[in-house]
């Protein structure tokens, strides 16, 4: 079965992204992504609101995790992405 999920361009190749976080005043606010079984669910549920936060949020810095990484990637402030949309089998 194929899934649509989020992918960041981090460190020469494309990885799936599990959430995008920012601190801000002591806050963390954290998006989380689960692939989607649909390109047009995934836009409303996860593509609008991830524009929506890297534009309000464009300077501060963003702490990203790569699906199944256990190390987080930081962005500087505006240097998040690029992110795309990919479809994945599910074996």
């Amino acid at each position: 079965m194929s899934y649509v999920r989020l992918e960041a361009w981090i460190g020469g190749e494309w990885l799936g992204v599990d959430s995008i976080s920012v601190t801000v005043m002591d806050a963390a606010l954290t998006l989380s992504f689960e692939g989607q079984r649909s390109e047009s669910g995934y836009r409303s549920l996860i593509w609008e609101p991830l524009e929506n936060f890297l534009r309000e949020y464009r300077e501060e810095p963003l702490v990203v995790l790569p699906h199944g990484r256990s190390l987080p990637v930081m962005f500087g402030p505006g240097a998040a992405g690029p992110f795309r949309l990919a479809e994945s089998v599910e074996e």
